[in-house]
């Protein structure tokens, strides 16, 4: 929220501020009327149903407006939890100050409490204003600075004791290659899922203490560390299969808009880094590429790792063709259970993890010998779950290659699964293929109930898995 001196300004800013190609949504709040105020001001002059409906919408996080420039409003009796920044260009004392800074002060979700950002100096009103009340209701207002701190080094001593040995502090000066190792080492360190909850939720805290004290110069001192620290939670949070991405999330809801850039934007070092190559082509699991894990010298890094490259290939080939890939996935998901409980060890996962991946490439493979595409072999797999109607699989695969070419069309149309005219059209279709070829061997129910399958598996190939 920024509050401003006068309308004239508020509208300036307003203009301003949407001219920049990454400014969020925002919104002038002013009083006046059309009939008496000049043009400029008319968009911004809302009625009571119009400026409830804006409100509403600022009060909810999860909506679109993210901030409003007000002027002389929403200071006094508007609650808004979320609020978590405030930008002050008007002098103002008293109560009025005091309720402001309380908009912006409360505690929501993970937001610890607010930012008040000055650019007209209300420090010394600030002072005046809180002698008159008790220091209970001070406290609802400021934060001790020296409460703060003394977290946040509890929360760094904790955070930084998972790299006790690891020279990490000069990571900055390091080539993009030692880094890669020089992360893979850390994060190698986190080896359990317990030990990553643990490390996520005191990172997590130790970002929000670093945000309340900065720019304290015990902040300053460690900044190029908390950096290094995000970089290993990125890292957990990227590789991770579990709940621990949820947690995440849910712990840091607000952060992310307070946190200071320099933090927020550090990026996991990329694997290919480590591995030193170039980029393959991961979508067929190439071999050389996986020999690699077993050689890698941090096992449980290279464990994860892998782990979430293959989980991915698979929930992305298990959109397009579950009669497939259904089998491995379930493979894939007992074999993630057993590892986080540690029932087998790092290197038995690498291995299992392996077989698997040789498993997707035979299967896609034999795509590949039918002649078939990606899109043909997921209508072929469909059909053949019901082979009893079909002669053999040399017809399955003609229908499958016809009803690819007969979507073809449709699926290259806007919204074509969510208009009612289409999908009856494409039903047409695809009957018409079916009862050229096996309409003396079903009835013509059993044609429209296949019909009706294929269109849903059409839906799955190409919106859902596209």
């Amino acid at each position: 929220m920024v509050v401003t001196i006068s309308r004239k300004v508020a509208v300036m800013l307003y203009e301003e501020m949407v001219k920049q190609p990454d400014a969020p949504s925002l919104a002038v709040v002013i009083s006046g009327n059309r009939s008496k105020d000049p043009e400029e001001y008319w968009q911004h002059l809302r009625n009571r149903h119009e400026l409830e409906e804006l409100l509403s919408n600022f009060k909810n996080p999860e909506r679109d407006l993210k901030m409003v420039i007000v002027v002389d409003m929403l200071l006094t009796g508007f609650d808004v939890p979320c609020l978590h920044t405030m930008y002050f260009d008007k002098p103002m004392k008293g109560h009025s100050l005091v309720q402001a800074i309380a908009r912006v002060n409360r505690v929501f979700k993970d937001k610890p409490g607010g930012l008040i950002v000055d650019y007209i100096g209300i420090a010394d009103n600030l002072r005046k204003s809180l002698s008159k009340y008790t220091l209970e209701t001070i406290r609802e207002v400021l934060t001790d600075i020296n409460e703060v701190i003394s977290l946040l080094k509890e929360k760094y001593d904790i955070v930084s004791s998972f790299f006790n040995g690891l020279n990490y502090k000069e990571w900055k000066r390091l080539s993009p290659e030692e880094l890669s190792k020089l992360t893979a080492e850390a994060y190698n360190r986190i080896a359990t899922e317990e030990k990553k909850k643990i490390f996520v939720k005191n990172f997590v805290a130790l970002k929000k203490l670093y945000l309340l004290a900065s720019p304290h110069p015990e902040t300053i001192a460690i900044k190029d560390e908390v950096r290094f620290f995000e970089m290993i939670k990125k890292m957990v949070v990227k590789y991770s299969t579990t709940k621990i991405r949820e947690i995440s999330r849910d712990l840091e809801y607000e952060i992310n808009q307070l946190i200071s850039r320099s933090i927020s934007a550090e990026k996991p070092v990329d694997i290919f880094d480590l591995l030193e190559k170039r980029k393959p082509d991961i979508s067929v699991l190439d071999e050389s590429f996986l020999a690699q894990f077993r050689e890698m010298k941090y096992k449980n890094y290279a464990a994860d790792l892998l782990l979430k490259i293959i989980n991915d290939e698979l929930r992305v080939r298990m959109k397009k063709n579950p009669f497939r890939y259904k089998s491995l996935y379930e493979m894939l998901k007992e074999l993630i259970e057993k590892y986080n409980v540690r029932l087998v060890t790092t290197a038995d996962v690498i291995e299992e993890l392996m077989e698997i991946a040789k498993e997707i490439r035979r299967k896609q493979g034999e795509g590949e010998k039918l002649d078939l595409t990606e899109e043909e072999l997921a209508f072929y797999d469909l059909l053949s779950s019901k082979e009893r109607v079909f002669e053999n699989y040399e017809e399955i695969r003609a229908i499958a290659k016809e009803v690819t070419k007969e979507l073809g069309y449709y699926v290259k149309l806007a919204d074509w699964s969510k208009k009612d005219y289409l999908r009856a059209r494409i039903k047409t279709a695809l009957k018409k293929i079916l009862v050229n070829t096996i309409d003396a061997r079903i009835s013509y129910g059993e044609i429209d109930k296949m019909a009706s399958e294929i269109l849903t598996h059409a839906e799955m190939v190409y919106v859902y898995g596209g």
